[in-house]
C-alpha cells in the first residue's frame, strides 16, 4: 500500500515545473502546471505594521501564515534591492528518530530548479566556445532508441524537443525505482531502458520533458569528462561561494543539517516522515540527476537567481537568449531556457523556477524590483486555505512575501516627498460583489486603479479623478469578476502600490 502511494505521488507530482500556475484560476491552467488550486483562501495576511522595519514585517508575515498551517515545514529567503538578506523557517525538520526544528541552514530539495542550473552551465561552455545552442545532440552522444539525434540543444533547454518524459509519462520508471529505492540510479540506464516514443516532431510544439535535462547532464559530461555536478560546481558553486548548495547523493553535504520530507506513505491521513521510518532517498533523488537533484536552501536560491537574472554572470547576450519565450501560445507563460516567467501581472517581469522532488520549491528574481524571493518547504501536500483544516502551502506564502515587500515603503528623505498612499488595505477580502480600498493620500493626486488577471490582462479600470489628500474610502465594484485571484494596482501618474485581492463567489 505504501509503495502504491508514494507511486501515485510520483506520477501526479515529482520534477513537474511547479510554478504559480494551473492550480487555481488565479493563473492560467495547465495539464503540466498545478500550483494554486480554486479553493478558498480564508487567512488573513497581515500587510503592514506600523513602525516597523521591512525584515520586522516580512518575519511578522512569515509567522503568522506558518503558523496557521499544518505543513511540517517551510523556509523563505529574500534578497533586498541593498543587498539585505531576509531569511525566516518554522516547523519541523524531521520526527524520526528524534525531533527536530527547521533551521533557514536546512538542506532541502529544490527538484527543477536544478535545471537552471544545469542550463545555465552549459550557457556558460557556450561562451567558453565549448558547443552551440544549435549543435545536435547526436553531435556529442551516442544513439538511444527514442531519442532523435537531431534535437539541438536550444531544443532540449527550451522543452521543444518531444522527448517523452521518462518519470511522468512512463510508469515502469517509477515501478523500477520502487523495486531498488535504495539504488544509485544512472543516467545512461534510464535514457537506454525508459523512454518511449517521441511525444510530438522535433519543434513542432512545446512538452516539459524531465529527459531533456538528463541529456543535458550527458553533454556536459561528454564535453567536459566531468559529471555534470562537478561542473556545475567548478563554474557556478564554488566560485561565487554557494556554500549550501550539493548534487545528493552523488556529492556529500558533510555536517550540514538536511531536512527529510514528510507525504502520506500509509495512506491513514497523517504525514509521515519518510527518511526517518526508514525509505532510502539515494534512489529518489538520483532517478532525478541532472533532471532535479539538487539540494540547497533558500538562501543559496535567492543569491543563485540574483547572480543570472541580475546580469552578473551571463553575457547579455546569453542572457538575453536565455529569456526567449519559446511557448508563444498567448497563454502568458513563457519558458526561456531552463527558465520560467511567472504570469503576475504586467507590471511585475520576473525569472525563476520552481520544482518538486516530494519537496517544493520556488525561486524568483524580479528585475524591476532588483528583488529575489525563494520559498521551500518539506511536505509533499499543496493547498490552500479553505473552510477545513487543510494546510496552505509555499504558493500562498510566495505571494504574501512578494505582496507585502510591493507594499512596503522604506522611509528616506526623497522617497518621502515621492510618496502619496500610505495605510493601503482591501475590505473585505476575500471578496464577494464588491470590496472597498481604504487608503491615505499624502498629497492630492490623479488616482486610478486597475483590476488584472494574473497573466496581465486587464479585467477592470476606474478612473476616480483628483482627490485630495487625506482619508478616502472607494468601492470596487465585484459582481461581473469570476471567480480567482487578482492584482489590484492602485496608482496616480508615477507611481503604482498592489495587492492581491481573492474573488469568491
Amino acid at each position: 500500500m505504501k509503495n502504491f502511494l508514494i507511486s501515485a505521488l510520483l506520477i501526479m507530482a515529482l520534477f513537474r515545473p511547479q510554478d504559480l500556475h494551473g492550480q487555481n484560476a488565479l493563473l492560467n491552467e495547465s495539464s503540466t502546471r498545478f500550483l494554486f488550486k480554486d479553493a478558498d483562501r480564508s487567512i488573513n495576511v497581515p500587510l503592514s505594521i506600523s513602525g516597523s522595519t521591512l525584515p520586522e514585517v516580512l518575519d511578522h508575515v512569515f509567522d503568522s501564515l506558518t503558523a496557521q498551517s499544518t505543513i511540517k515545514g517551510m523556509s523563505a529567503a529574500m534578497l533586498l534591492p541593498d543587498g539585505t538578506l531576509w531569511k525566516r523557517a518554522r516547523g519541523l525538520a524531521r520526527g524520526l528518530p528524534t525531533q527536530q526544528t527547521l533551521t533557514t541552514d536546512h538542506l532541502l530539495g529544490m527538484g527543477s530548479i536544478t535545471k537552471s542550473f544545469v542550463a545555465t552551465t552549459l550557457l556558460l561552455m557556450i561562451e567558453d566556445s565549448l558547443l552551440s545552442l544549435d549543435d545536435s545532440i547526436g553531435s556529442y552522444l551516442a544513439p538511444y532508441d527514442h531519442i532523435p539525434g537531431h534535437v539541438t540543444i536550444r531544443q532540449l533547454l527550451s522543452h521543444r524537443s518531444g522527448i517523452n518524459d521518462y518519470l511522468n509519462e512512463n510508469a515502469a520508471m517509477v515501478d523500477a525505482w520502487l523495486t531498488y529505492p535504495d539504488s544509485i540510479w544512472v543516467a545512461d540506464t534510464i535514457l537506454h531502458l525508459y523512454v518511449l516514443a517521441p511525444n510530438f516532431p522535433v519543434g513542432s510544439d512545446w512538452s516539459y520533458s524531465n529527459t531533456n535535462y538528463l541529456l543535458a547532464g550527458r553533454i556536459i559530461e561528454e564535453i567536459t569528462g566531468h559529471p555534470w555536478y562537478v561542473e556545475v560546481r567548478e563554474r557556478i558553486l564554488n566560485p561565487y561561494n554557494f556554500s549550501h548548495t550539493f548534487a545528493y547523493p552523488y556529492e556529500s553535504y558533510g555536517a550540514q543539517p538536511f531536512a527529510h520530507v514528510w507525504i502520506d506513505a500509509d495512506g491513514d491521513g497523517l504525514v509521515d516522515d519518510l527518511q526517518g521510518i526508514g525509505f532510502p532517498d539515494v534512489g529518489l533523488f538520483s532517478i532525478a540527476g541532472s533532471a532535479g537533484s539538487l539540494l540547497s536552501t533558500p538562501e543559496d536560491l535567492v543569491q543563485f537567481h540574483r547572480l543570472v537574472y541580475g546580469g552578473y554572470l551571463l553575457q547579455d547576450t546569453t542572457l538575453e537568449g536565455m529569456l526567449t519565450d519559446y511557448i508563444q501560445d498567448g497563454s502568458g507563460f513563457e519558458y526561456g531556457l531552463g527558465t520560467l516567467m511567472y504570469p503576475l501581472g504586467s507590471n511585475l517581469e520576473n525569472h525563476g523556477h520552481d520544482g518538486s522532488i516530494l519537496y517544493y520549491a520556488i525561486a524568483s528574481f524580479f528585475p524591476g524590483e532588483d528583488l529575489a524571493i525563494a520559498v521551500m518547504q518539506n511536505d509533499n501536500r499543496l493547498e490552500v486555505p479553505g473552510p477545513t483544516d487543510a494546510p496552505f502551502d509555499l504558493n500562498y506564502l510566495f505571494l504574501a512575501l512578494l505582496d507585502t515587500y510591493l507594499n512596503y515603503s522604506i522611509p528616506s528623505a526623497t522617497h518621502d516627498q515621492l510618496l502619496f498612499v500610505e495605510n493601503l488595505s482591501v475590505s473585505p477580502n476575500p471578496a464577494d460583489d464588491f470590496t472597498k480600498v481604504e487608503f491615505t493620500l499624502t498629497t492630492n493626486s490623479h488616482v486610478l486603479s486597475t483590476l488584472h488577471r494574473m497573466d496581465g490582462g486587464i479585467v477592470q479600470s476606474n478612473d476616480f479623478g483628483w482627490l485630495e489628500a487625506g482619508h478616502h474610502t472607494l468601492e470596487l465594484g465585484l459582481k461581473d469578476i469570476s471567480q480567482g485571484s487578482y492584482l489590484l494596482s492602485l496608482q496616480d501618474e508615477g507611481q503604482r502600490y498592489y495587492r492581491i485581492i481573492v474573488v469568491q463567489k
